[in-house]
């Protein structure tokens, strides 16, 4: 059942992503087209923070083919890192970040590096990220996630392009589900009830896909449809 639900609905362009603000959006916009002239004068990470699940690591996944297809680059290697509760992989990885950040990008215009939830490093951590930034900064693209933007340092903060990532507005979900709902040809559930499951999730991503997968099986079963035909 929906084995491919999570592929077919994870952001792929900037309009799958529910920003919460047209300024959020704009500054994405402008930092993917080059218009910011990104990166440049010592800045060359972009920072998503906020509130847990408005899709931020969902967003960072997709920036780097989309600045690499605004520039007419080619398909990038993207260096991922999911930082670890407590930061016990935090040496590692900056290590790991200092010793690609050297060369030249084989793959793409830059070197793209992804740290999630990158306020678990611990402080001397953070502080060698820092110091990783600078090198070779007009080719390495850092993307970085955070629920606690108090815990990034002030020096990582300067050398990144700031989006504030909270969560959008029900109305503004509306469209997501009822998309959803009208792929598996789901009729008849009004918007106001749509808005009701979406205000439950409290503007998390994750919950409101949840709650419109759920809600495609609670119509499947009410009608009596074949649920193997919404797989």
């Amino acid at each position: 059942m929906f084995n491919d639900f999570e592929e077919k609905y994870n952001p792929k362009t900037l309009n799958d992503i529910v920003f919460h603000s047209v300024n959020a959006k704009q500054t994405v916009e402008d930092i993917v087209s080059g218009l910011m002239g990104f990166p440049t004068g010592g800045i060359n990470g972009i920072l998503l923070y906020g509130v847990n699940g408005t899709g931020k690591t969902a967003l960072a996944k997709i920036l780097p083919d989309l600045i690499e297809e605004a520039r007419g680059g080619g398909s990038p290697y993207v260096a991922y890192y999911k930082i670890a509760q407590g930061g016990d992989n935090g040496a590692n990885v900056i290590e790991s970040i200092k010793s690609q950040a050297q060369f030249i990008p084989l793959m793409g215009t830059y070197h793209y590096f992804i740290l999630d939830e990158v306020d678990n490093l611990r402080a001397e951590s953070m502080s060698s990220l820092k110091v990783a930034m600078n090198t070779n900064t007009n080719q390495c693209v850092y993307i970085f996630t955070t629920n606690r933007l108090a815990l990034i340092e002030n020096g990582v903060q300067d050398r990144c392009e700031r989006v504030e990532c909270n969560a959008a507005t029900d109305a503004e979900w509306l469209p997501v589900v009822k998309r959803i709902l009208a792929d598996y040809n789901v009729t008849g559930v009004t918007d106001g009830d749509i808005l009701k499951i979406i205000s439950y999730c409290n503007g998390s991503a994750r919950r409101i896909l949840n709650a419109a997968r759920k809600l495609v099986v609670q119509q499947y079963r009410a009608n009596n449809w074949d649920l193997k035909l919404a797989a």
